[in-house]
């Protein structure tokens, strides 16, 4: 990363570090930011299989469900270190996604949209009518972890800044990985596949790799979930939530990692928004989606390329 980048990211950090001393960041604002940081950093994972790869993924949600999952069987059961549940929450997702990647990824398009929401729709029917987990109502009044012996992440604003440690960890992983030679060999399987596969790449084990890593990142933020809300439940998994994930990911930009993380932030802003007025919010994100759709194709972050009048590029 060039000098100005880490400047400006650094700066980006402090900011977002800075906001729960203003006065307006009150609990109910302090679990909003979460939600936002939350789910555009999960939106950022999964550009790396959409914007770099070109695999459009319609089971992530199950990811995300099973790290909610995997935290929540741990506290229920009085085991409420943090650093356990993530462990356990990587084996579990860890597990699946090596599952579902071997076999979504043997396959090309549309195929592979429809394996992954396949996939995720037998894990969402298991744990929607399997009582051990609690069937439809999941698991409720769960205990916060805690990060050591004494410091439970009990209030609004320590979650708030675990959720902040955990989209630097993964943009920082997602930086690496995109700006290394794996990630020049993910956007050449998604230029021409089959070039790439003439010239002696495995595209399947590259495929099965970016899978697992964005299905892992999804997974840690599931684990952290059950500790801000206290609870899991199938309705985690449900297609509709990873379609809500694709949609964060087109209104933010598609391959430019910080593009997903603004459309994430800006999609649950504008849910919260629009909801506490209507009932029928989603007309208006589907009008708002239509808009970004036809007129800014590049998404949020391609306006800057349009204010400053030159060229954008993928390179956020």
């Amino acid at each position: 990363m060039s000098r100005a980048l880490t400047w400006r990211a650094v700066l980006v950090w402090a900011a977002l570090a800075a906001l729960p001393a203003l006065p307006f960041m009150s609990k109910f604002y302090l679990l909003l930011a979460f939600d936002a940081l939350l789910f555009g950093a999960i939106a950022m994972s999964l550009d790396l299989l959409m914007g770099y790869t070109g695999l459009v993924s319609f089971g992530h949600a199950a990811f995300f469900g099973l790290g909610a999952y995997a935290t929540a069987v741990l506290l229920e059961r009085g085991i409420v270190s943090l650093w356990v549940c993530l462990l356990f929450a990587v084996l579990v997702v860890g597990l699946y996604a090596l599952v579902v990647s071997y076999f979504s990824t043997a396959r090309r398009g549309i195929y592979f949209a429809l394996l992954t929401l396949i996939f995720a729709e037998v894990v969402y029917t298991f744990f929607r009518y399997t009582q051990t987990f609690g069937g439809s109502d999941g698991i409720q009044g769960l205990p916060a972890p805690s990060l050591a012996p004494g410091f439970a992440i009990d209030t609004p604003l320590r979650n708030y800044y675990l959720v902040l440690v955990y989209l630097g960890l993964a943009y920082l992983v997602c930086r690496i990985l995109v700006t290394a030679h794996f990630g020049r060999v993910l956007v050449a399987i998604r230029e021409n596949e089959d070039r790439a596969r003439f010239l002696g790449y495995n595209v399947q084990r590259y495929k099965m790799a970016v899978c697992m890593i964005s299905a892992l990142i999804t997974g840690l933020g599931g684990a952290l979930y059950p500790g801000r809300s206290a609870f899991a439940t199938p309705d985690l998994m449900l297609w509709t939530v990873s379609g809500e994930l694709i949609i964060m990911v087109m209104i933010g930009g598609l391959g430019t990692l910080v593009g997903p993380v603004i459309g994430g932030a800006f999609f649950v802003l504008l849910q919260e928004k629009v909801s506490s007025y209507v009932d029928w919010y989603f007309i208006v994100i589907g009008l708002v989606l239509i808009f970004i759709v036809l007129f800014m194709p590049r998404g949020l972050l391609g306006i800057r390329g349009l204010l400053g009048g030159r060229r954008w590029r993928a390179t956020a």
